[in-house]
């Protein structure tokens, strides 16, 4: 018998003048990201393993400008347990209330919150990102697996330092790198992953600086990242 995820619901105060492309990338930005921090926290281990199979590929072949993955992967979460919308109320202010798997919004919740919290400080890091990718175009799209020679070794060690570097501005803690790079497959393939997931974080986080919604604010509990049978015995960190 499958596992169920324990189901809950977030409140978001929105204010301002609202446009329909305001409401559309809400929208979106809620289902993509809530596709890509699922596979983080799935409870059933079948389900958890394909998804994991799922990011580590896409995420090794990609580049760092996929679009559309989370939606893609959005559309393997189990209807129970994806996104529903429990109430929207709108008069200036209004609220809008989001129910799903707990876990996974409390993920979005933080990394969108901490967009607002870190502000310039995270761009810098994100010129960092994109010069260790374009002093190493072979990485955009590798052709071959993840083998660790010389070159590819000293590459995985900055990428893995980035990750820890970026994750923390988003509200990851170092237990939680460690867990992402096990699940996704390796530093490198990791640090695309959170290339993804700020840009969809910065999207809600600048819906709030224009004042237009009021996430709520983050919960210190750590959330668990799942590992999966093809996660769990890789090497840490590798």
């Amino acid at each position: 018998m499958a596992t169920r995820s324990t189901i809950g619901t977030i409140r978001i105060s929105i204010d301002g003048d609202w446009d329909i492309s305001d409401l559309g990338a809400l929208s979106d930005s809620l289902a993509e990201t809530y596709g890509l921090f699922y596979p983080l926290v799935a409870p059933d281990e079948v389900l958890r393993e394909r998804l994991h199979d799922s990011l580590r590929k896409t995420f090794w072949s990609g580049d760092t400008d996929m679009r559309f993955v989370g939606s893609r992967l959005y559309r393997s979460i189990p209807g129970e347990e994806s996104l529903k919308l429990k109430s929207f109320h709108y008069s200036s202010p209004g609220h809008l209330e989001i129910m799903g798997v707990l876990a996974v919004l409390y993920l979005m919740g933080r990394v969108a919150k901490m967009w607002t919290l870190v502000g310039d400080h995270i761009f810098e890091l994100w010129v960092k990102v994109d010069k260790y990718f374009s002093d190493r175009r072979h990485l955009r799209r590798p052709r071959k697996s993840f083998e660790l020679d010389k070159n590819m070794s000293l590459d995985s060690d900055e990428a893995r330092a980035l990750v820890f570097e970026i994750g923390g501005r988003l509200g990851f803690s170092d237990e939680s790198c460690d867990a992402l790079i096990g699940v996704i497959g390796n530093p490198i393939s990791a640090l695309k992953f959170l290339v993804v997931v700020g840009r969809e974080g910065r999207k809600l986080a600048n819906l709030q600086a224009e004042g237009k919604l009021t996430l709520p604010t983050p919960g210190s509990d750590e959330i668990v990242i799942r590992s999966s049978l093809t996660s769990k015995n890789r090497p840490k960190g590798s």
